[in-house]
């Protein structure tokens, strides 16, 4: 191209390179209304040069589905973007075995965005070292006691005076909130994420619903994801998310559902290199088995690989090498779409040491 016109065109590398390894793309298909929806709620809480102080409000996004529908790879997906806007991304996710543990994913969160500070340069730490003594006062050990790691920031810290016990859960409240308006600002807004709500606990859930009424936090962006199948109408989380719209808090919704079957389609013709119409009668197959889930999806199709359902025919003579299936073995495949069934499948295939192992 370059000898006889002097230009190359722009084009995608490896397309018709075809590899005899099983890989299955690490991209999102069928989501790009969603991403949409969470950018463009992004974009306002981030700074605008013209916008009033009455015009910045936190937002709260949710994102709901079922489990493996794709709920933290969507949010996680906008990563990039957010940090183009020079914001904060932080994350944390509720264990449905540490209930009892309170605020655990929102001091994870916070234990990363400390991580993340420390990486910055030296007039940047002495910057926010002021800014959280200014905000702390006297109650910085509260920092100190749910991330270490800021004492070395921040320094040693006077003692906590003695409160009784609702007094001390309203300052270690108001401490959060200080906290969180030093960190979202806008110029650098803060984007929260905390996964698995179905499993928030109730101090966790005040202390969030606190965050979401402080006018003063006016660059806060926080995505929440739970699995809807799990949560009922009379669940605490669905309770405070009904008080918080009553009072004219900013949440809006993404319902995430299983993928239609041209994006199944199109993955399993991105993984074996396969034209769409070829791979037609495979994605019928997928989809019969899986329902759409896109965890669920890429679990069975691994599962096809490793029981030699999908393999790669060598090239010889005058053919080329490409991916096969057999279409009969998978149809009469006793998996059902049942994730868990799946996943016990694969367990179960392990040798003894290695299932005792991970009991």
């Amino acid at each position: 191209k370059w000898q006889t016109t002097g230009q190359i065109e722009l084009f995608s590398l490896a397309r018709f390179d075809l590899s005899d390894q099983f890989k299955i793309p690490q991209k999102l298909y069928g989501r790009d209304h969603e991403i949409k929806t969470l950018l463009d709620a992004f974009e306002r809480v981030s700074f605008k040069r013209n916008d009033t102080r009455a015009q910045r409000q936190s937002e709260m996004m949710l994102v709901s589905g079922y489990s493996g529908i794709g709920k933290s790879v969507l949010v996680k997906e906008i990563f990039e973007s957010l940090t183009e806007k020079k914001g904060y991304f932080i994350s944390g996710k509720f264990d449905q075995l540490q209930r009892n543990r309170p605020y655990s994913a929102i001091i994870d969160a916070f234990r990363e965005l400390v991580q993340r500070l420390f990486t910055e340069n030296e007039a940047q730490l002495d910057q926010w070292k002021d800014n959280l003594l200014s905000a702390l006062g006297q109650n910085g050990q509260i920092f100190i006691d749910i991330v270490p790691e800021i004492e070395l920031l921040i320094g040693a810290q006077p003692p906590l005076a003695k409160l009784g016990a609702t007094e001390s859960q309203n300052r270690f409240n108001l401490v959060i909130q200080k906290i969180m308006r030093v960190f979202s600002k806008p110029e650098h807004p803060l984007v929260i994420f905390l996964d698995d709500l179905q499993w928030i606990d109730s101090a966790s859930l005040k202390l969030l619903e606190l965050i979401m009424t402080d006018r003063d936090n006016t660059a806060l962006f926080l995505i929440g994801a739970y699995r809807d199948n799990e949560v009922e109408p009379t669940h605490p989380l669905i309770l405070a998310i009904s008080r918080l719209h009553k009072i004219n808090t900013r949440i809006n919704q993404i319902t995430l559902k299983p993928l239609d079957f041209k994006y199944i389609n199109q993955l399993i013709a991105d993984t074996t290199k396969q034209e769409l119409n070829i791979v037609h009668p495979l994605t019928e197959l997928v989809m019969s088995k899986t329902g759409g889930n896109p965890f669920f999806v890429i679990q069975f199709l691994q599962t096809l690989y490793e029981e030699d359902l999908i393999y790669f025919v060598q090239p010889r003579l005058e053919q080329k090498g490409h991916w096969q299936w057999d279409a009969e073995k998978i149809k009469g495949l006793d998996i059902t779409d049942n994730i868990v069934h799946l996943m016990s499948l694969k367990l179960n295939k392990m040798p003894e040491f290695s299932q005792h192992a991970i009991r």
